[in-house]
């Protein structure tokens, strides 16, 4: 059975590493989601020798602070699928995010772009799917509220409260997937840091 992911931010950094990791195992059709079509691109050739022969990387421009790259989106992977005898999508990866200089610039991509991407492709999201919001320890409210308290890190107040925000936000997706019982799962993951390659 194929496995279908799309990936946002996917071009370099954690995205990227988690495209070439799920491209090398079989059966897989990887959505990897740049803000520049042409950076994916140029990401991709870098790996594309080791993609599993029965697998695909399908790079696909997606700026999640645009409306309508958003909206272009769901039409591009919907027919991608079609023409591969598939309707759904089986996991969102939310990776997309940055350490902006304010709290807008912060929050236009790690919340607001989150939220309007992951709700327009939701129903092309399979039901027992998974949509996987990738956070940070610095998103966690009981980790700040430790004792004693942990190191202060005043530069990334608007990061750390945005990745709060799409924490809580995630529960309250689980509730409504409950509800409707789509058996979807929506998952926050901290995979540490990565590193600068």
């Amino acid at each position: 059975m194929v496995r279908t992911i799309l990936v946002t931010g996917s071009n370099q950094g954690l995205g990227k590493h988690t495209v070439h990791q799920l491209a090398q195992t079989p059966d897989v059709i990887v959505f990897m989601g740049s803000r520049k079509l042409e950076a994916a691109e140029e990401a991709l050739s870098k790996f594309a020798l080791d993609i599993h022969a029965s697998s695909s990387v399908v790079p696909v421009q997606l700026d999640i602070t645009d409306d309508a790259s958003i909206k272009a989106v769901n039409p591009f992977i919907a027919d991608c699928l079609k023409e591969k005898g598939l309707s759904n999508l089986d996991v969102l990866i939310n990776n997309a995010a940055i350490v902006g200089k304010t709290f807008a610039e912060t929050y236009s991509v790690n919340v607001f772009g989150t939220v309007a991407l992951t709700e327009t492709i939701r129903p092309l999201i399979a039901n027992g799917g998974a949509i996987i919001d990738v956070s940070a320890t610095l998103g966690s409210l009981q980790w700040f509220t430790k004792r004693p308290p942990p190191p202060v890190f005043p530069q990334y107040m608007a990061y750390s409260s945005s990745k709060a925000a799409l924490n809580s936000i995630a529960l309250q997706w689980n509730v409504l997937e409950e509800g409707k019982g789509s058996n979807i799962r929506i998952v926050s993951i901290c995979p540490g840091m990565s590193s600068p390659k």
